[in-house]
């Protein structure tokens, strides 16, 4: 915001007063630069949250453009056309285009449990925003039907439980992602054992499936977390490095 400028000089009553001659203002680079508006993408980075209530609905999905098909190439298992699955340390997928994306979690605590490491994104070009959490459930509630407590997605007392770093959100069964640009997913195993199955997916899908009523099918709503503007959040564990080593991008990257 532009500094006011000083009052002008006045005298007594009566008294002359002497101006210097008028100028035109200098040009100040650093006031134009500051009257531009820094961009806020990057500044709103994914965060640990407590669940909300199963029953809250959630807020608005906006509309994004969809206007390049999500396409996927790397290392994967691929049990159909354009769905990109995960099951092995190392394994990744770019995947490049102008729409949204669903990540899939599939933890399997029976085989290996312990602390995850969490999948990065590497070789960001363009924009990832992180629009929607769903699938029905996070994968810290309670199993329906199971008479032992907890008794989770992350695991439960037979079987060892999967837990969280510090300072990492808790994952849903499904969440959803807007890409325009290129960005490489990289599945990181270390002490547990886990899956992702990626694929494209359109709006009307994510509404699908965050507007599911709890029930048989879903413990609880989903979650929106799109704003529609650059203020969104991205998720953690994203650089935009094409070198990075997957298994140490920090949990908050500078995306600016």
């Amino acid at each position: 915001v532009p500094e006011a400028s000083a009052a002008a000089p006045t005298g007594e009553v009566g008294e002359a007063v002497s101006r210097p001659p008028s100028r035109k203002p200098k040009s100040s680079r650093s006031a134009s630069a500051s009257a531009v508006p820094r961009s806020l993408y990057g500044t709103v980075v994914d965060r640990a949250d407590a669940a909300p209530a199963a029953t809250a609905r959630p807020g608005p999905l906006p509309e994004r453009p969809e206007g390049r098909p999500i396409t996927g190439s790397g290392s994967y298992e691929q049990p159909s056309p354009g769905n990109y699955v995960m099951v092995n340390n190392a394994q990744y997928v770019t995947l490049t285009g102008q729409g949204y994306v669903r990540v899939r979690w599939g933890l399997v605590p029976a085989e290996r449990s312990g602390q995850l490491r969490m999948p990065s994104w590497t070789g960001l070009s363009g924009r990832l925003f992180h629009v929607a959490s769903g699938g029905g459930r996070r994968m810290d509630d309670q199993i329906p039907g199971a008479t032992d407590r907890p008794h989770t997605g992350m695991g439960s007392a037979a079987t060892g439980f999967d837990t969280l770093p510090a300072g990492a959100q808790q994952m849903w069964q499904n969440e959803y992602y807007y890409l325009d640009g290129s960005v490489t997913l990289h599945l990181n195993e270390d002490w547990a054992d886990y899956n992702l199955a990626v694929s494209a997916v359109d709006r009307a899908g994510i509404l699908q499936d965050v507007l599911q009523p709890p029930g048989d099918a879903a413990i609880r709503y989903g979650l929106v977390r799109d704003t529609g503007t650059d203020a969104a959040p991205v998720p953690q564990y994203v650089t935009r490095s094409r070198s990075a080593d997957p298994f140490t991008v920090p949990l908050r990257g500078d995306l600016r």
